[in-house]
This record gives structure tokens, sequence and C-alpha cells, in this order.
């Protein structure tokens, strides 16, 4: 049985980083932005099957240049039969 986990993050980057950093987040799995601000902050999702997965993933967007802080807004986990919906045929 796999876990569902999925992480909102809110992620402050340096002046003139902000292309440079979205494009690495883009390329890492189960990562995507939403939204970026012309001041430099980005919104952020983590997706992964395990909660070790996506804090992994949130610590490692530190490693990248331009970054400045990268904060967990959002949290939530569950193992994917109980969350899944059964429709009706």
């Amino acid at each position: 049985m796999s876990d569902f986990n999925i992480c909102g993050v809110l992620i402050h980057v340096k002046n003139n980083y902000t292309v440079q950093v979205k494009k690495n987040l883009l390329s890492r799995a189960g990562v995507e932005v939403h939204e970026m601000t012309p001041e430099g902050r980005l919104i952020v999702t983590i997706e992964g099957e395990s909660s070790a997965y996506v804090a992994d993933t949130l610590t490692g967007f530190y490693k990248i240049e331009g970054v400045l802080s990268a904060s967990m807004v959002y949290q939530f986990s569950d193992a994917i039969a109980d969350i899944e919906e059964v429709i009706p045929v």
C-alpha cells in the first residue's frame, strides 16, 4: 500500500534568481511551482509516496543557489486506500 504525502512550501529567492530557481525546482520529481511574485516568492508543492522523500526534497531546496528560505506552510499525509473515492458504475 502506498502513502500519499503533499506539502505546500513558500520559497523566498534572491533578486534575479527567480527563473533559475524555478527551472531547478521543476526538474525535481514531485515538485510543482504554482505561482511566482516579482519580489521573488514562489508557491510550491511537493508530492511523494513517503514523508521522508517530501522532507528530503524540502531540505534540498536550501542547496539551490539563490534560495534564501523555504518554509513548509501545509502538510498532509495518508494511505492512498483511505483517500481514494470509489465511484459506483
